[in-house]
């Protein structure tokens, strides 16, 4: 075997364990324990919601994109990018059969949005994320942001990133794989494990929407 292959082959383990190791999602913040949280939802609740940081993005049609506007809505968040070979546009498309489902459930009282982040702002232009996002589902929003501005969003929530070894335009990023549920009040307060199912999504999203309302 030559070196050129040899090294091909470690930089492939490498990004795999990367990305492994980000698919465990948000570590930082466990999921609901408390004996009076019913178990259909324990495994979905975040135990103490966090508040979504100030942040700011640009979504696909160049404009702000910040924690105002997940306020008053649940949001659906997953982050990834366009060249993800294989999470991103399998989740997206299990969220897009999700999203169908779940439209009976909308209200003027009760929105719901969907939200992609991309965490390769080096390739992801609002144009490019645009066509990307509409293959998919118009009613998808997409953004992105500077690194600097996109760590302010992806820290505090505990959300994994990193750019693997490439050339300038052929490189893979390791990224969490969680689809992370912001609730009206803009506060991180359920995650979704991979794998993602559209069903189980649905379901869970259920589950957690019945609990939330009956907390108010």
């Amino acid at each position: 075997m030559n070196t050129g292959k040899i090294v091909s082959l470690k930089t492939g383990f490498a990004l795999l364990f990367i990305i492994l190791a980000f698919g465990a999602g948000v570590m930082r913040h466990q999921t609901a324990k408390s004996d009076a949280i019913p178990d259909e939802v324990r495994g979905l609740l975040i135990e103490q919601p966090v508040t979504v940081p100030d942040f700011k993005l640009a979504d696909q049609q160049n404009r702000v994109f910040n924690a105002e506007r997940l306020k008053g809505v649940w949001t659906f968040m997953f982050f990834g990018y366009t060249h993800c070979p294989d999470i991103c546009p399998t989740t997206l498309t299990e969220l897009d059969d999700a999203a169908s489902r779940l439209t009976e459930l909308q209200t003027p009282q009760r929105k719901i949005q969907y939200v992609f982040i991309s965490v390769d702002p080096e390739r992801d232009t609002p144009e490019l994320l645009a066509d990307y996002i509409n293959y998919f589902d118009a009613r998808f929003i997409a953004a992105t942001g500077p690194v600097q501005d996109l760590k302010q969003l992806t820290e505090p929530l505990g959300v994994k990133f990193e750019r693997g070894a490439g050339a300038a335009t052929e490189y893979l990023v390791g990224h969490s794989s969680a689809m992370l549920l912001i609730d009206p009040q803009a506060r991180y307060y359920a995650r979704f494990a991979a794998p993602h199912y559209s069903e189980e999504i649905v379901e869970g999203f259920k589950q957690v929407l019945s609990y939330a309302e009956r907390q108010q």
